[in-house]
């Protein structure tokens, strides 16, 4: 799946573009790819030192929560939350789009990845040709949320909705993404292809 993340302000934010960001707190789940896509998104607006960031909860409800709270500027939204925060009035102030990439660990053999790969090709066809059939599995997934309960498939944006065939991971890319995370300190050592990448399998995870 190709991943929108969204930086979302409150609807009364004096927030109204990436710059206004510079040493205001945005709220990340370090770990997550919303996290470094909020970082690509604020690093590609200010310097490193202008970046102020504070860790957040995993759950994306509790941040769009905390947000309405006034407790930081702005934070990183993926769906169905996008469209719960525009819906509500909040501002988009940017949005980017990530791989949401598969990473197996060394129990996987190589034909259980290979039905998986096949499994994921056949679903982004589906979905592909009709987008707007399956919106309710993002309302589906939130059934305690009232905020998401309350959409319909007509509010979300298409062009948010994103997927594509699995494929391998091209090396300058995996080396790009590597480099970039360790100059945050969120990766250590240098990138070895041969020990990342496992072209068997064509996934992200250490050859055997």
């Amino acid at each position: 799946m190709v991943v929108c993340g969204a930086l979302v302000a409150a609807p009364d934010s004096d927030i109204h573009t990436p710059q206004d960001l510079a040493h205001r707190v945005v709220a990340l789940d370090y770990g997550n790819g919303t996290a470094y896509a909020g970082l690509l998104m604020l690093e590609g607006a200010m310097s490193r030192d202008a970046i102020t960031s504070r860790a957040a909860p995993v759950s994306p409800a509790e941040r769009y929560a905390a947000l309405r709270h006034g407790e930081f500027a702005a934070t990183v939204l993926q769906e169905p939350w996008i469209t719960v925060a525009a819906k509500a009035g909040c501002r988009l102030v940017s949005t980017t789009f990530f791989y949401g990439t598969w990473v197996a660990n060394l129990d996987v053999t190589t034909e259980a990845y290979a039905a998986f790969v096949r499994a994921l090709t056949n679903s982004v066809r589906l979905i592909n040709a009709d987008k707007r059939r399956f919106l309710h599995y993002f309302i589906d997934g939130w059934p305690n949320c009232p905020e998401v309960q309350a959409l319909a498939p007509a509010d979300f944006d298409l062009g948010r909705i994103q997927v594509k065939e699995p494929g391998p991971i091209p090396e300058d890319q995996a080396r790009g993404a590597w480099e970039w995370m360790a100059s945050w300190g969120l990766l250590a050592g240098s990138f070895d292809p041969k020990a990342q990448i496992n072209e068997a399998l064509g996934c992200s995870i250490p050859a055997r």
